[in-house]
C-alpha cells in the first residue's frame, strides 16, 4: 500500500509540474475535502469591482423625489448626455437626450393620485389602456408585487396612431407604472422612456437602464427583453 501510495504521488508531481499549459483549481466547500482539479486553458480572469446596484458603465445613478405630496424616491441608471429639462417640477420630471430636444428620445418619471380601489387596479387600467391602438403591441412584461403595492414592467412598441407616440411615427417604449400605498393614499409611481424605433442604439441603453429602477430602494424587476 505504502509503494503503491508513493508512486501515486509522484505521478501527480510530475503530472503538475512537468506540464506548464495545465492550470490548477482548487474548490473548497463545507460539505467535503478540498478537490483539486486539471484544466488544459485557465478560467477567465476576475472582473473588475461591479458599479453601484449594477449601474451600467458611463451611466450613473440617479434618484427623483416628488415633495411632500409624494414621498417616494425613484431612482435609475443614466447617462451623462441626459439632462432633468426645466419643464420639470416636483411630481413630475422630464429628462430629455443630448442638447437637442426634438431628437425626441424622452424619459418622463410621474407621481400622481389615483383614486380606484387598489394598486392592482391602477396597473391594470394602465395595461389596458398604455397599448390601446390596433397598431401598438406589448412586446415583453413582468408584473409583480412590490412592499407597497403592485407594478408593470414592459417593453412595447407603440404605433403611428397611439396618442402617446413620438411624432406620429413607430415608437420603441419602455417604463415601469406602479400602484402604490402611502399613508394610506393611493398613487401612480411610473418612469416612461421612449424613442423612435429607428433608434435602436437609443433603444439598447433604454434595456440597460430599466432593470436599474428602484422605488424607496426596492429593484422594479424588468421584463425579459426581445
Amino acid at each position: 500500500m505504502r509503494r503503491g501510495a508513493a508512486a501515486g504521488a509522484l505521478a501527480l508531481t510530475l503530472l503538475l509540474s512537468g506540464c506548464s499549459v495545465f492550470q490548477i483549481r482548487t474548490e473548497d466547500k463545507a460539505d467535503g475535502p478540498v478537490r483539486i482539479g486539471v484544466q488544459e486553458t485557465a478560467g477567465p480572469e476576475p472582473t473588475g469591482k461591479p458599479t453601484e446596484a449594477g449601474i451600467p458603465e458611463g451611466m450613473s445613478k440617479t434618484s427623483v423625489t416628488f415633495g411632500d405630496s409624494c414621498p417616494v424616491e425613484l431612482s435609475f441608471a443614466l447617462g451623462d448626455d441626459w439632462r432633468d429639462n426645466s419643464g420639470s417640477n416636483a411630481e413630475f420630471h422630464v429628462f430629455n437626450h443630448g442638447e437637442d430636444a426634438s431628437r425626441g428620445d424622452i424619459i418622463l418619471v410621474n407621481c400622481t393620485d389615483e383614486y380606484g380601489d387598489s394598486a392592482q387596479e391602477v396597473i391594470d387600467q394602465k395595461r389596458r389602456y398604455n397599448f390601446s391602438e390596433q397598431d401598438s403591441q406589448v412586446i415583453a412584461e413582468q408584473t409583480g408585487s412590490l412592499a407597497a403595492g403592485e407594478f408593470w414592467s414592459y417593453q412595447g412598441e407603440l404605433g403611428p396612431t397611439e396618442i402617446l407616440a413620438l411624432n406620429g411615427e413607430p415608437t420603441s417604449a419602455f417604463g415601469v407604472q406602479a400602484g402604490y400605498k402611502i399613508n394610506g393614499r393611493l398613487v401612480n409611481i411610473s418612469i416612461e422612456m421612449r424613442t423612435l424605433k429607428t433608434n435602436t442604439e437609443v433603444a439598447e441603453d433604454f434595456k440597460k437602464m430599466l432593470p436599474t429602477v428602484t422605488i424607496d430602494g426596492e429593484r422594479v424587476p424588468a421584463p425579459s427583453f426581445r
